[in-house]
């Protein structure tokens, strides 16, 4: 892989959610774990207001508390580079949103060059709209599916509303994706 730049194929899942909520990247080399927490937030387009952490098997990823110093199984976002982590660990957990505690599972798919190289992660696929920020996690998004379902529903109007600041004022389509969108959001991260 003489000078070529490295380029990492990922399908993150959000977690216990039928049907499933995906996309599949294609992520750059190089990059830090803030970098890619970077990349997930605009690929699902989450809004990036909360905590964030990686789970590994022996270790987390997690942004230091400057009342508490990290242990030795933490380590800072910012200071790891995803590369060997990539290559010893096939799988693994992004938690975005320690209240809602919305779980992704993330598959190293492939490792490959390209003969294009690019600067910015890219989606080449994936699946349905994320829930709204601050629905309740698993259980208020449930509970928020069943309300927007049923235009009979007394708070069926007052969700679409709700929901709104999430879409940009469009009505709440859980089956919405459009993979172009995702990828003009995607292009404002360099790598």
């Amino acid at each position: 892989m003489s000078g070529k730049r490295i380029y990492y194929q990922v399908k993150v899942t959000i977690q216990e959610i039928e049907p499933p909520i995906w996309r599949r990247l294609i992520i750059p080399s190089g990059i830090t774990f803030h970098k890619l927490h970077k990349v997930i937030q605009a690929a699902f387009d989450w809004q990036d207001y909360h905590l964030f952490l990686f789970e590994l098997p022996d270790f987390v990823i997690k942004h230091p508390d400057p009342e508490f110093p990290l242990h030795e199984v933490e380590k800072d976002p910012k200071r790891i580079k995803i590369d060997p982590v990539f290559k010893e660990y096939k799988q693994f957990l992004y938690e975005y949103d320690f209240g809602d505690s919305w779980r992704h599972e993330i598959v190293i798919e492939d490792i490959n060059t390209l003969d294009e190289e690019i600067n910015h992660p890219q989606c080449i696929d994936g699946a349905r709209n994320r829930p709204p920020e601050d629905v309740g996690g698993i259980g208020g998004y449930e509970s928020f599916l069943e309300i927007i379902n049923d235009n009979s529903h007394p708070d069926y109007e007052h969700m679409l509303l709700w929901a709104e600041k999430d879409t940009g004022g469009r009505k709440f389509d859980p089956d919405y994706f459009y993979k172009n969108e995702v990828n003009r959001k995607l292009k404002r991260i360099k790598c």
